[in-house]
Order: C-alpha cells, then structure tokens, then sequence
C-alpha cells in the first residue's frame, strides 16, 4: 500500500508539475474507496524543492502518511503516521525532510 500510495504521489507530481504555478500549488485532490478509505494528495513548493505529501484515512485507525520532497540533486521519501483526524505535513526545508501532524 505504501508503494501505491508513493507511486501515486510521484506520478501526480510528475504530471501536474508544469500546471502547478497556473493551478495553485497546495490544492488537494481526493478519491474515496469503500473497502480503502479516502486518499488526499497535495503538491506545495519552496524555494529549492517540491514536496508531494498523500495521506490515506483509513475509518477508525491512525492516518497513514507518505511524502517525497524533490530537490535539483535528487528526491527523499518519507513515510510516517498521524492520529485520527490530523492531517500530514511534509517539511522540506530541513534536512533530511521532516513529517509532521497538524
């Protein structure tokens, strides 16, 4: 699940990246499942990276966290989890990149 939820991050960059400034980076996408649960997706930018953050909320567990901050030299992946609830953040300013719950 934590691959699918990476690749899905890394396509979603990959293919919106161009269209980030004209849509507004931070905007989040989402797509529900019964069986999975609901999936959100956001893009946000700073000076020399990208970072793509997914989160899946899965009903009555911990919010199941993944994201990839791309730098000019390369990308870091990081996965990490949030109460019920909260909401994943990625920090990309530090090294290495940092998860967090809001």
């Amino acid at each position: 699940m934590q691959l699918l939820l990476q690749s899905m991050a890394a396509a979603y960059c990959v293919c919106n990246i161009a269209a980030a400034d004209a849509q507004g980076v931070g905007s989040t996408i989402t797509a529900d499942h019964a069986s999975i649960g609901k999936v959100q997706a956001e893009i946000h930018k700073y000076d020399q990276a990208v970072a793509v953050i997914s989160q899946l909320n899965r009903s009555s567990s911990s919010v199941e966290c993944n994201g990839v901050c791309y730098f000019p030299s390369g990308s870091r992946p990081i996965a990490w989890k949030c109460d019920p609830g909260r909401k994943c953040d990625l920090l990309c300013t530090v090294t290495p990149p940092v998860g967090g719950c809001n």
